[in-house]
């Protein structure tokens, strides 16, 4: 079990395993049936967080922001805890709140790549240039975050920054090839085009 239950680094809802994504783990006590069983050890971080995550991917979506708010709580450096309470806050368009909560996980782990990225897209908009430093972040550290890549060419676009987007796109294609066809037609590779 990942630490997150959903992640839009992943591009993806209550789901995990996407190579885009960290493959940090957490370790999750379960209970009998594998599931921890409601208010099960309330002082344990580790069984808050799994109860928590089962509730995210159960829709609970209020009861999972209060068990990580108690986990967050007993163990204020659990990066992901504050991860899930950031995810949680950006899918209900509380972009502010979700950038708080980002900001705690990376005090905690400044190389923390599902809350670097999630962030990254959150500023896209009203910060761009904090967005391509994520993103080069991101891809610095991991040469295969294939849609990093694909969001940092993008921005790059953007910004006009042709030759920079290109390199960009070249890589998300190299660590994905899949993601060819959401590469803007005129940046892919002669082989890519059809």
């Amino acid at each position: 079990m990942r630490q997150v239950f959903g992640t839009l680094a992943c591009g993806s809802v209550l789901l995990a395993g996407v190579g885009a994504c960290s493959d940090d783990k957490t370790p999750a006590t379960k209970g009998s049936g594998g599931t921890v069983a409601p208010g099960a050890a309330q002082g344990d971080p580790k069984v808050l967080l799994q109860e928590g995550i089962e509730q995210g991917q159960a829709g609970k979506s209020d009861e999972a922001k209060a068990t990580f708010e108690k986990v967050v709580a007993l163990q204020g450096d659990n990066k992901f805890a504050w991860f899930n309470l950031g995810y949680l806050a950006q899918s209900r368009d509380a972009t502010d709140e979700a950038v708080a909560a980002y900001d705690k996980a990376l005090q905690i782990d400044g190389s923390y790549r599902p809350a670097l990225y999630n962030k990254a897209i959150l500023l896209e908009e009203a910060e761009p240039d904090e967005a391509v430093a994520l993103y080069r972040k991101i891809v610095g550290a991991d040469e295969g975050a294939s849609t990093a890549y694909l969001r940092l060419g993008l921005m790059l676009v953007k910004q006009n920054d042709r030759t920079g987007a290109r390199k960009a796109f070249a890589s998300a294609i190299d660590a994905d090839p899949k993601l060819a066809s959401a590469v803007p037609e005129d940046f892919r590779p002669q082989k890519a085009k059809r």
